[in-house]
């Protein structure tokens, strides 16, 4: 018997879509990155769910924009700014410490739910790692979990840098709030790389997936109308933001849509570049 249930059935599902977006990107005689495990980690799966979400016009853009600029942003961080530690949170099925070049001394974190963490070195376990790579089955939004995550990474480090990519979207903004003073509490951790989406995309977003029953049970949370006056109370100020629709003109990966979307800043889709708030005291967070 058929149904209509559709091909997300929770946020882990998304991971999916997204390396087939990247696989994508790697096959164009255009790539702006290559990722040779990316078809292996989607399978038949994330094929289906990126054609269900309409990938060429939503999701294939995007991906192939956001993964480029933040591994330009990640090798800044290392070369100029004494990386020894990169801490992936909610690391889904990236492949950036297989496919790129990572000083063989840096030390990679990668957090995740255990059912993900097992599926990717099912997947990956003849692939060689550029680095130290280090996977810590975690579950974000377990308080007692993530401290602890964070409390190892932070014992053998001496500057951290961490990523939330595609991730901050699904939480509630309490528990962005409460990830964000938790990160501010460590010592080491000084920088913070995110994506955003600004409440009209949101919106934007949870209408189609409405409409097109793409993912009854996935809900889209956290989509802050200023950035800076969310997180500064956490100790943390936006130092770069970026515009993907813009990025995505400059890259050559704009979409129709994104022609308007780059003069409506009501639309805005970003990366940030986060760091520590150079001030003695925040009010939300417990590093004094």
């Amino acid at each position: 018997m058929m149904t209509n249930a559709p091909l997300i059935q929770s946020v882990s599902d998304t991971a999916l879509a997204v390396a087939y977006a990247r696989a994508l990107e790697s096959d164009r005689p255009d790539a702006l990155f290559q990722d040779p495990f990316a078809h292996l980690l989607a399978g038949e799966q994330g094929k289906a769910i990126y054609q269900q979400l309409q990938g060429d016009r939503s999701i294939g853009w995007f991906v192939s924009t956001r993964t480029a600029v933040l591994d330009d942003w990640i090798l800044q961080e290392i070369k100029h700014h004494g990386v020894d530690t990169v801490l992936n949170l909610a690391a889904g099925l990236d492949t950036r410490p297989y496919r790129m070049a990572l000083p063989p001394h840096l030390r990679w974190v990668e957090a995740d739910l255990p059912p993900i963490l097992a599926y990717k070195q099912e997947k990956l376990a003849q692939a060689q790692p550029t680095c130290r790579l280090e996977q810590i089955p975690t579950d974000l939004t377990n308080g007692f979990q993530r401290r602890h995550l964070l409390a190892q990474v932070n014992a053998r480090a001496s500057r951290v840098l961490v990523i939330t990519e595609g991730i901050l979207v699904y939480l509630a903004p309490g528990q962005v709030g409460e990830l964000a003073a938790d990160l501010h509490t460590q010592p080491t951790i000084t920088s913070w790389f995110s994506d955003l989406v600004s409440p009209l995309s949101v919106k934007v977003a949870r209408l189609r997936m409405s409409q097109e029953s793409i993912a009854r049970e996935v809900q889209l949370l956290f989509a802050p109308d200023n950035p800076s006056h969310f997180f500064n109370p956490y100790g943390w100020q936006v130092q770069e933001s970026r515009s993907l629709w813009h990025e995505a003109r400059r890259l050559n990966r704009e979409v129709f849509l994104g022609k308007l979307a780059r003069w409506l800043p009501p639309l805005k889709i970003s990366v940030v570049r986060l760091h520590l708030l150079p001030r003695i005291y925040c009010p939300n967070s417990s590093r004094a």
